[in-house]
């Protein structure tokens, strides 16, 4: 009886054990499916979020990921390379801490419109901030923020693009469409001074010609003043003619006819000499107000820099004394004679500049103009006993728009265009020596090579 109780009992046990045994490996089942869910599932959610990672660190703008207290909970590639800073160092950050002093209060003020804008469902503008980076230095850049929800918790989106090359490039613009502004007014000017030169050369052919025509009058008049004088002693001696005689002898006297011998001829002089004086600036200014061509010419350099130095006389008469060494022997130089001019104008006007700056007392400073032939260039030597360049300077002295002149003096693009002028369009050369304190030595070289074949097809 106890036997058939046991064994009753021990049935019962193994039938108890196989239906744990058998939810036991059903659980496990279960547990590893679930187990293996789980684990595509994290690999789903890494690969998503290596993904994402991908996207944002390939976006064209540092993006932030900004919590409610203003720490940055994550940020994108392009964020470390714009602000110059380490992945875990902007994970430590306050957002605010990127932007500049001055700009730190825009930025906040932008955050809170935003935010309520969010809420009204309207939309704001990108702004424009100052980014600050974690080496001091700082840039210019855009911002805008959207608001974002996740799991009940607000955060803030702040999208930031570095505008620095648009800025420049904005700056390069502004500066061009200044230049372009300034070469119209130029070539207005050019065609009105033009117009005003040839107005003024009439007149001043009639004043040359009269004068010319008063010079010989008054030396045939001195004829017969000569003449008078011997009649009249002739009489005296005779004593003949007596009233009459000291009647001629009076009106004489009252005209002060001795004054006028001797300062008259003087004066036609000095009349015919101003004269020639101003039909030599009327000459010049049309000539380098209309050079008369666009294509490279045999130019006499020489006459060329005559001319600009009489257009630029203005610019250092009251600064310098100017001491023109010309080759006379050197040939007509095949180039473009507008922009030769404008070239010398530039470099006599940089060296009255630096004379100026330098400049103690009333004491003119100098400035030489050499021409001479060298291995087949015409060289050109504009040198000035000026303040000199620095060799931090030098380096920079063609580059567009530098410039060391205060304002009003200058945009930097005289030498940048004088550089271009030089290589590019006459396949020369423009060089420049100097040192601080004791003037400069700009050097312009144009090939002679084509002057030969310019005069044969001529």
């Amino acid at each position: 009886m106890d036997i058939d109780v046991l064994k009753k009992r021990l049935s019962r046990e193994k039938i108890a054990r196989r239906q744990a045994e058998s939810i036991l490996e059903s659980k496990s089942r279960d547990l590893f499916l679930a187990s293996e869910q789980v684990s595509k599932s994290a690999q789903l959610i890494k690969a998503q979020s290596q993904q994402l990672q991908a996207v944002l660190d390939h976006a064209m703008a540092a993006i932030f990921l900004v919590d409610e207290t203003d720490k940055i909970v994550r940020a994108n590639r392009v964020a470390e390379l714009t602000f110059e800073m380490s992945k875990e160092d902007l994970l430590n950050s306050n957002l605010f801490d990127l932007f500049s002093a001055d700009a730190k209060e825009a930025a906040r003020k932008y955050d809170a419109v935003s935010e309520l804008n969010q809420a009204t469902d309207t939309s704001d503008a990108a702004i424009e901030s100052i980014g600050l980076r974690k080496n001091g230095t700082t840039f210019p850049m855009e911002l805008s923020i959207t608001q974002l929800d996740l799991d009940g918790n607000s955060f803030t989106v702040w999208i930031c693009r570095d505008i620095s090359s648009r800025k420049e490039a904005e700056e390069k613009r502004a500066k061009l469409e200044q230049e372009l502004g300034q070469a119209q007014k130029l070539e207005s000017l050019g065609t009105l001074a033009s117009g005003i030169a040839h107005e003024i050369n009439t007149p001043v052919q009639y004043v040359s010609d009269n004068g010319h025509f008063l010079k010989d009058a008054f030396a045939d008049l001195m004829k017969v003043l000569t003449a008078q004088d011997a009649l009249l002693q002739a009489a005296e001696e005779a004593g003949v003619l007596g009233d009459q005689a000291a009647e001629v002898r009076k009106s004489q006297e009252d005209a002060d006819i001795d004054f006028l011998k001797e300062e008259v001829p003087g004066s036609i002089d000095q009349t015919l000499d101003g004269v020639s004086r101003i039909s030599k600036i009327v000459t010049a200014v049309k000539e380098f107000s209309h050079p008369g061509t666009t294509e490279k010419t045999l130019v006499d350099l020489n006459s060329a820099i005559e001319t600009t130095l009489t257009v630029a006389r203005n610019e250092w008469k009251y600064l310098a004394k100017v001491e023109t060494i010309f080759d006379d022997s050197l040939p007509q130089v095949p180039c473009l004679p507008g922009e030769f001019n404008q070239v010398i104008l530039n470099m006599v006007v940089n060296a009255a500049h630096a004379i100026e700056s330098s400049r103690e007392g009333e004491e003119l400073g100098e400035i030489t103009i050499k021409t001479s032939r060298q291995n087949g260039m015409a060289e050109i030597r504009v040198s000035d006993s000026g303040c000199g360049i620095s060799e931090e300077n030098l380096k920079q002295i063609f580059d567009p728009f530098f410039t060391t002149k205060g304002v009003g003096k200058g945009t930097g693009q005289g030498l940048s265009i004088a550089y271009s002028s030089i290589t590019q369009k006459h396949n020369g050369t423009i060089s420049v020596e100097s040192k601080l304190g004791a003037g400069t030595t700009f050097i312009v070289r144009i090939p002679l090579e084509e002057a030969a074949a310019m005069k044969e097809a001529g």
